[in-house]
């Protein structure tokens, strides 16, 4: 099967917010001078290749993937390996929306799978999303003979950079393509920097001074699921004032986190909800009342709908759960991103 392929290097990644030149590794999350300012754990973590994709175009009717990674963790209890360390790949139809057309699961450290066969003949744009919850070494993309393959570029729009928990890390989704921030970055057609860290996202300053490196078109920051009240407390105000020093006119948008799906009969959970979304609302209060006008709040209601139905263990979103998140997220994001960017707050995006 291989030994009529082609075999093609795809550059460097999209969904990384910094160059080249800054990285350790292709596939790190985080750039090198980031290893000394954030926690160990979150450095690990940075090195996952979560949300981060290729795009390219070519006429090949079948494509084929060489794919390596670094760490053991093939299956997690409440996500499969397709997800974990497999790769997703899409297809830009006629009417210029992004569908799924093939993914590959992996067979160890090192695979080889056909992504997607016979396809209808013609040139088109793919994006090969890459492992969720593994470091990805290398990977490669094998075209028939005769076939030729273009590597294609960010264009000049700027990301949203989109800060967080295990949640934004891509944990439970089904396969690469199904983490938040990959959703929304098909259905707003621009990148999504992805940096969702599984168990922190807990806004460390350090975590605000590499947003703030970052020229973002909107920062959002979604981390509440790790964060109890007296975290909250304690480092949303530095957070959020470290970030605005050094991007005063960049759009904020703040998400109240997702509810646990059966907080309806967890008194405990539902407390430990109410006081951590209090003590963010005070803290975009007091920002507001000195004078803030770029901060935006997204309340938690529906983040997962309404039917609890939405997670694999109360806390994490199957595809269905994201695809909520996106549908409650995207509206929100589409408006921060028009011109006219310096709004008043409407209701839904206010303390209240």
């Amino acid at each position: 099967m291989s030994s009529a392929l082609t075999w093609h290097n795809l550059g460097e990644p999209r969904g990384r917010g910094w160059p080249a030149e800054a990285m350790d590794r292709r596939y790190d999350r985080l750039p090198a001078h980031a290893r000394h300012l954030v926690p160990e754990l979150v450095w690990g973590l940075s090195r996952h290749a979560s949300s981060l994709f290729h795009e390219f175009e070519t006429d090949a009717t079948e494509l084929h993937a060489r794919w390596e990674i670094r760490g053991p963790e093939m299956v997690l209890g409440h996500m499969p390996a397709t997800a974990t360390a497999g790769i997703d790949l899409y297809a830009h139809s006629p009417a210029g929306t992004l569908r799924w057309a093939g993914s590959a699961a992996p067979t160890g450290l090192q695979s080889e799978a056909v992504i997607a066969e016979n396809l209808a003949p013609g040139r088109r744009r793919y994006r090969l999303y890459l492992p969720l919850v593994n470091q990805l070494a290398d990977i490669t993309l094998g075209l028939p003979g005769g076939t030729d393959l273009t590597v294609v570029g960010p264009g000049g729009q700027l990301p949203v950079v989109y800060y967080g928990t295990s949640i934004i890390h891509g944990i439970a989704a089904s396969r690469t393509g199904m983490s938040l921030p990959a959703i929304l970055g098909r259905r707003l057609g621009r990148d999504v920097v992805g940096l969702g860290f599984s168990g922190n996202g807990k806004m460390e300053t350090a975590l605000a001074e590499l947003l703030a490196e970052l020229d973002a078109a909107v920062y959002v920051v979604d981390c509440l699921p790790n964060m109890d009240a007296d975290l909250v407390r304690e480092r949303a105000l530095p957070f959020l004032r470290t970030l605005r020093a050094a991007r005063p006119a960049t759009p904020i948008l703040l998400v109240e986190d997702r509810s646990y799906t059966n907080a309806w009969l967890r008194p405990d959970r539902q407390e430990a909800h109410a006081a951590s979304r209090r003590e963010l609302r005070t803290a975009v209060e007091t920002l507001l009342a000195e004078g803030e006008t770029n901060l935006h709040l997204l309340a938690h209601t529906g983040l997962l709908g309404e039917d609890d139905e939405g997670t694999v263990d109360s806390s994490h979103p199957t595809d269905l759960g994201f695809l909520r998140m996106a549908d409650r997220v995207t509206p929100v994001l589409a408006d921060l991103l028009v011109a006219g960017q310096h709004r008043p707050l409407t209701a839904d995006r206010v303390p209240g």
